[in-house]
């Protein structure tokens, strides 16, 4: 059997704490400015396939919770670069975010959704500029963790970067301004980790080659109608649409019976992956004798045993002209 391997505002991010007199800046915040390194020896195991492309961004961003570090990396000609090094602060308390009003930051897998700056952002709290994330994210979600509101934002420069949180992502205003290039909107990871985790070029690249692989069979299974094989894929907690996997199955099945064929084509997948969870977003055309739509696809995978397999789907329609032209013919979909 194939193996698959390893995604709101309702509440305001504060800060825990409130000073009287804001405190000097340490003479360390005060150099903080970014750390371009050229070319690295490990790469960050959350990043199983990321490549260069015009459609998603070419950059991701990583903390690290222990070190209470943001780096962004930067995939070049399929070249991956750490582009600089930032200090961060985070949630007042340690640990894993599990309810609202634990003053404590979240780990997985996100996306940078909204920025926010000007007269629709307090300066006082959150600096110049601030970014929204889609926490709780498809996972999160599934775990029952609550709470809301967690960005990625600056602070005033009068304001010490150690103040703590309320679960938010923090860094200074020079370098949330800096970072602005880097971010397309819901495009763009935001990588919370307890610790950045590394792994040799030589393991990412048979991780990755793997999971190209397995995402290219599943699609061929659901295009050449082979229920069983395609069903493979899924996890019995597997739901979408209203659908748990059995429903699912139902549901292809009967579409098979009344589409006489489909063609599925799709983009390179960018996958990304954190713990026991993985999250593969890709471009998709959808062809049969009676229908057809194109969109981006995103599947939520969890780790059983020593495969993957997917927990959730989630489908939206793509009218972006770039989008389509980085759709690939099936033959080309495993690298």
């Amino acid at each position: 059997m194939p193996k698959l391997l390893c995604l709101i505002l309702s509440s305001i991010c504060l800060f825990g704490v409130q000073f009287s007199q804001a405190e000097e800046p340490s003479q360390s915040e005060k150099a903080e400015k970014s750390e371009r390194v050229e070319a690295t020896s490990k790469i960050p195991s959350a990043l199983v396939h990321f490549f260069t492309s015009q459609y998603y961004s070419p950059y991701v961003f990583l903390v690290d919770k222990k070190a209470r570090e943001l780096s962004v990396w930067e995939m070049q000609s399929d070249s991956l670069k750490k582009v600089a090094n930032y200090p961060a602060d985070l949630g007042k308390n340690d640990g894993e975010k599990r309810t609202n009003g634990d003053k404590k930051t979240p780990s997985g897998i996100y996306f940078l959704e909204k920025k926010l700056e000007g007269n629709g952002l307090d300066h006082k709290l959150y600096g110049d500029r601030a970014f929204t994330t889609n926490y709780p994210n498809f996972f999160d979600r599934l775990e029952g963790k609550g709470g809301s509101g967690i960005w990625f934002h600056a602070v005033p420069d009068s304001v010490p970067l150690t103040r703590g949180s309320r679960g938010c992502v923090v860094v200074r205003n020079e370098v949330i301004k800096e970072v602005t290039q880097y971010v397309k909107l819901s495009r763009t990871p935001l990588i919370i980790q307890d610790e950045l985790e590394l792994s040799s070029p030589e393991d990412m690249k048979k991780l990755s080659a793997s999971a190209t692989k397995m995402i290219d069979e599943w699609r061929s299974a659901w295009q050449n109608k082979n229920i069983d094989e395609y069903i493979a894929f899924y996890d019995n907690d597997f739901s979408s649409q209203g659908m748990n996997v059995k429903k699912w199955k139902s549901f292809k099945t009967g579409l098979n019976q009344t589409y006489k064929e489909i063609k599925v084509s799709l983009s390179r997948p960018m996958i990304f992956a954190y713990k026991n969870y993985a999250i593969a977003r890709f471009l998709q055309s959808y062809r049969s004798d009676q229908h057809e739509d194109f969109g981006e696809k995103l599947i939520y995978l969890v780790k059983r045993g020593d495969s993957y397999k997917i927990l959730g789907e989630e489908w939206q329609i793509e009218n972006d002209e770039l989008a389509k032209s980085e759709v690939i013919v099936p033959s080309q979909a495993s690298r």
